[in-house]
């Protein structure tokens, strides 16, 4: 099966589930480390997107000026990899350590429960999840001959049918 008969499947799929802006919306989050590059990433984490603004949380208040003055670039390079203008404006914030009040806070003060460096690229694994979405990623991708792309797209339909189910569920 050639290339362009798989991504007219995914496409297809994508488009008759609904799928595609809920893909592009995760796509937004995972791409955030790749696009801002170090050291941005490890003073920084993409936590959702929703109507059109990408959510970062910040290390500090000094990386969320620096977001500041990046994020029309960021946007575009973002909306570049996505190839759709989904991202409008990017809002960053930190958390403020349990029991201060800002104004108490010193000028260079950082969120003491920020994560430690992240990895850049989360490996993604291929043991396979036994339950429904899994099943119904597999039946959705029958007809793709490459065994590989088969497996990669069986596991994406299925992540995102997770997150819809555990969306509809709140």
């Amino acid at each position: 099966m050639a290339m362009d008969n798989v991504g007219n499947i995914v496409n297809g799929v994508l488009d008759a589930r609904g799928w595609r802006q809920k893909v592009l919306e995760r796509m937004a989050v995972e791409l955030w480390s790749d696009v801002v590059g170090e050291p941005m990433c490890h003073h920084t984490i993409a936590q959702r997107f929703q109507n059109g603004t990408l959510y970062v949380r910040a290390r500090s208040p000094q990386w969320t000026h620096e977001l500041h003055f990046l994020e029309a670039r960021i946007i575009a390079r973002l909306n570049g990899r996505l190839k759709q203008p989904i991202i409008q404006k990017i809002r960053s914030t930190v958390t403020t350590p349990p029991g201060m009040a800002r104004g108490n806070l010193k000028p260079d003060w950082e969120d003491p429960t920020f994560p430690a460096a992240q990895k850049k690229k989360r490996e993604i694994s291929d043991q396979p999840i036994d339950d429904e979405a899994a099943a119904h990623g597999m039946e959705l991708t029958t007809q793709i001959e490459d065994e590989e792309m088969r497996a990669c797209i069986a596991r994406l339909i299925a992540s995102v049918r997770r997150a819809n189910e555990e969306k509809e569920a709140k």
